[in-house]
């Protein structure tokens, strides 16, 4: 459940992307319809390590990964359906409220901010059920509100944390890496391989996998859907490496499922107006 999905990612950034840029040279009423849905896929592996609210979560100390001090005593309940949890006030020094949902049924399962993720019935009482992710404390805010499928049981315990992002480091030949975070990527960014190992890839040969280079080149709809389709159905594969950038201690793969487009005003994942 909580492995990196292309679809969950880079299609939404695909499309802010493209509406972006055809609404600074499209008519409003065709800037109405630049809708776009990229096809599934996974990036094979435990995932990318970093990012917002992704941060290693104890698989192994990178630089550039959050720093975590716990605040507070967490607070655990279990519920159906939507529900909300209360903290109380945060104490000084709180910088978010991290958590760590546990799905007891499947179902789709988002966090305040919105992100989201779908328990699927193996998942349940494995360790695949399990997904963590941090938000920012922001003014007022004392509880959390998971939305679910009706039916849908979880358990979630939540806490408030100051974290503070770490330095990333250098290697011998002036290349930088650790993990994805806020600033961006490093040269080389900190993901688990295929085979458990952790290791880097090359960001730039990561965003040639992912598409989030493409995603800079596209200037028209078309485009978009022409480069997704020479990719259906193929995968990549992005060899990991161990800080020195030379030794291959792995490999990282990025692979893009059957997909479907629309032309439609929403995702397929969000309800048609």
């Amino acid at each position: 459940m909580n492995e990196l999905r292309v679809d969950d990612r880079f299609s939404r950034a695909l499309e802010e992307e493209l509406v972006s840029r055809v609404q600074k040279a499209s008519p409003a009423r065709a800037r109405k319809r630049i809708r776009m849905w990229l096809g599934a896929g996974v990036l094979a592996g435990a995932g990318v390590l970093g990012g917002v609210g992704a941060t290693a979560a104890g698989l192994f100390v990178t630089p550039g990964s959050q720093q975590v001090t716990p605040l507070s005593t967490p607070v655990t309940d279990t519920h159906e359906g939507t529900a909300t949890i209360e903290l109380g006030d945060p104490p000084e020094g709180t910088t978010g409220i991290e958590m760590e949902l546990n799905c007891l049924t499947p179902g789709r399962f988002e966090f305040p901010d919105g992100a989201s993720t779908v328990c699927r019935a193996t998942d349940v009482g494995t360790p695949q059920d399990w997904s963590g992710y941090t938000i920012p404390l922001t003014p007022g805010l004392k509880s959390v509100t998971v939305k679910a499928d009706p039916g849908a049981r979880w358990r979630l315990s939540a806490k408030y944390v100051n974290s503070k992002t770490t330095d990333w480091a250098v290697n011998a030949g002036g290349k930088s890496y650790g993990a994805e975070n806020e600033k961006g990527a490093p040269d080389l960014t900190a993901v688990i391989a295929t085979n458990g190992i952790p290791g880097y890839v090359v960001t730039s040969e990561l965003e040639d996998a992912t598409g989030t280079a493409a995603i800079k080149t596209f200037k028209t709809r078309e485009e978009a859907l022409a480069w997704q389709e020479a990719r259906r159905g193929k995968t990549f594969s992005v060899p990991v490496y161990d800080s020195t950038g030379k030794t291959v201690v792995g490999d990282f793969v990025v692979s893009n499922g059957e997909g479907e487009t629309t032309d439609g005003t929403a995702l397929p994942s969000e309800p048609a107006p």
